[in-house]
């Protein structure tokens, strides 16, 4: 049979390819099969254009390569003494170049394709779970939503506040505005709000006695709640404060709180219902009436005159003041450690009888007729101040039942000691704060046994 040699046909030969120009064009997804030469007349051959390398997104689809790029492929892949020379590339691949797509655009094999679709096809299968969705489950599984009834905020209102509260003049002294101290107090807030750090009402709550505190909650203690499991945003609630506060809050409030000293107020306690988001005013839940001590702040010059001028220079202490003081008891309060400025003249106290105001007050051991306590100072608020007496000697250090042990074996002995005062931070005294002190002479007079006293 007659071929036409003008006629271009494809000649493929695997043993002129390499076995890296097979694997290209096996990866590459490019097949062409031609049967054999006397079963084929090259006039049954068409001049149309194959339809397989339309220029076309097929084209990319089915990862057919085009001619370029498939020719650099196999001259990569032969050995260097069987580089192919144009004439037979050409004869071996016969293509329509104006269907080929530009160099760029040549595609990835069809094993990557197959992966990235995998790919696709897994994350399109996937749910998204934003951060904010996880916080919000998170949320949504560890918050309660209970609905908290009328009936449990008037229970929780009368069971869990205090009516009457001692508020230390420390923490009137350090309040500050914008703070958290008078948050509530004279203005509407979140009823969930009740019980912040540094916060006054919280100081109404029964639960903070056990509590801690810190001035303006600059330590972020935890707060605490007025009616466990509380829902947020449903009650909202005010302290309303009698006399010459009502209608003040904010830096006015504080001004005239600190004007007014030791001052014992009325308040009510209010609760509210909401609407739309608010407290409305109009729905009042629970009541209750309270009194709030707040103690007026001392000047530290106030403190330094009154140490210097109410407290002896030397004292004599009887013998029999030793023998019957007990441990736990009121006599070495205050000795080697540090308690609250006002409880300096305790009945019963080794340093009441430092105050000049001891010489004509009672005295009963350990307290037992509790007798008037003596102020070191007149008007002296509470919690503000704090103080020590150290004792000097083998007592250094020493407190509770092993200074008093020491004492009784020390026999009579004349200790030198000082009065430290120091100022207060988050309701405790302020070792850093050293406000006045003062050196005094304690005359201690030991026991004297029975035995001693009969052979005498």
């Amino acid at each position: 049979m007659k071929f036409n040699t003008n006629q271009k046909y494809t000649r493929w030969s695997i043993r002129r390819l390499s076995v890296g120009v097979a694997s290209v064009v096996v990866a590459s997804g490019f097949f062409l099969l031609v049967g054999q030469p006397n079963t084929v007349h090259a006039d049954d051959l068409t001049s149309t254009p194959t339809k397989v390398l339309q220029e076309d997104s097929s084209l990319l689809e089915k990862n057919k390569l085009p001619e370029t790029a498939l020719k650099e492929e196999m001259d990569s892949a032969l050995p260097a003494n069987q580089s192919a020379t144009k004439e037979e590339v050409d004869e071996t691949i016969s293509l329509d170049k104006s269907s080929l797509a530009p160099k760029e655009e040549v595609v990835k094999p069809k094993e990557e394709q197959t992966i990235a679709e995998v790919s696709n096809q897994k994350e399109e299968a996937k749910p998204e779970a934003t951060l904010v969705e996880v916080s919000n489950q998170d949320r949504e599984a560890t918050t309660s939503q209970s609905v908290t009834t009328p009936d449990e905020v008037r229970k929780g209102v009368e069971e869990n506040t205090k009516d009457s509260v001692d508020v230390p003049a420390s923490y009137l002294e350090k309040a500050n505005v914008p703070g958290p101290f008078l948050a509530g107090v004279n203005q509407v807030i979140p009823y969930e709000a009740f019980g912040g750090d540094g916060m006054l009402t919280r100081l109404l709550l029964k639960s903070s006695d056990k509590a801690p505190w810190s001035d303006n909650g600059s330590a972020k203690n935890p707060a605490l709640l007025p009616l466990e499991g509380l829902a947020k945003g449903q009650y909202f609630y005010e302290v309303d404060l009698n006399g010459n506060t009502t209608g003040k809050d904010g830096q006015a409030l504080l001004d005239q709180l600190r004007t007014n000293g030791t001052y014992a107020y009325q308040a009510t306690v209010k609760v509210y219902g909401a609407k739309d988001g608010k407290a409305d005013l109009t729905n009042l839940v629970a009541t209750k009436n309270v009194t709030v001590n707040l103690n007026g702040l001392v000047s530290k010059e106030a403190v330094k005159d009154s140490v210097t001028k109410n407290i002896k220079d030397h004292i004599d202490v009887p013998a029999s003041y030793l023998e019957k003081a007990n441990v736990p008891g009121p006599f070495l309060a205050g000795v080697n450690q540090v308690i609250p400025y006002e409880a300096f003249g305790g009945d019963g106290m080794l340093t009441r009888l430092l105050l000049k105001a001891s010489d004509k007050a009672p005295w009963s051991d350990n307290g037992s007729a509790k007798n008037p306590a003596l102020l070191p100072l007149e008007g002296l608020a509470k919690g503000q101040y704090f103080y020590e007496v150290d004792l000097n000697g083998n007592t250094t250090g020493k407190d509770g039942q092993a200074l008093l042990d020491q004492l009784r074996l020390n026999g009579t002995h004349a200790y030198q000691a000082t009065v430290k005062v120091y100022g207060a931070k988050d309701g405790k005294a302020d070792l850093t704060n050293l406000v006045a002190t003062k050196d005094v002479t304690v005359s201690l007079n030991g026991l004297v046994s029975k035995e001693a006293v009969k052979d005498s």
